[in-house]
């Protein structure tokens, strides 16, 4: 079986070859509304810049799409919270984030996709 997940090691090579990664973050609730949530991560000059993103969850089992969402705040090409850190995993830790499992920029669709097979 293929693993997943990306180490701490695989995550900031992929960031130094200037890949972004990601974490799929799951599903909440805003005015009754079902919303997914997942954190992006590029190099940005010396440290990591973190990305956290909400979504309204339109997916289906044949449109996993996730960038293409509508957001709840309005602005779908705004993430909801920005920050800049030394390395991932503060950044991680400033984005409210615990467990760590990168994947490279894309999966996080397929991670969606996962999340979406039991609550459809």
């Amino acid at each position: 079986m293929a693993r997943r997940y990306l180490t701490i090691q695989e995550a900031n090579s992929a960031l130094r070859r200037g890949k972004l990664v990601e974490i799929f973050l799951g599903g909440f609730i805003v005015n009754k509304e079902r919303c997914i949530r997942w954190a992006s991560f590029e190099q940005s000059g010396s440290g990591v810049s973190g990305c956290l993103w909400e979504a309204y969850d339109q997916g289906s089992e044949d449109y996993i799409d996730i960038y293409t969402f509508d957001s709840p705040s309005g602005e779908y090409d705004e993430p909801v919270k920005l920050v800049h850190c030394d390395d991932i995993e503060d950044a991680a830790k400033e984005l409210g984030i615990s467990e760590l499992n990168f994947v490279n920029q894309g999966v996080v669709q397929d991670e969606y996709s996962s999340y979406l097979a039991p609550h459809t």
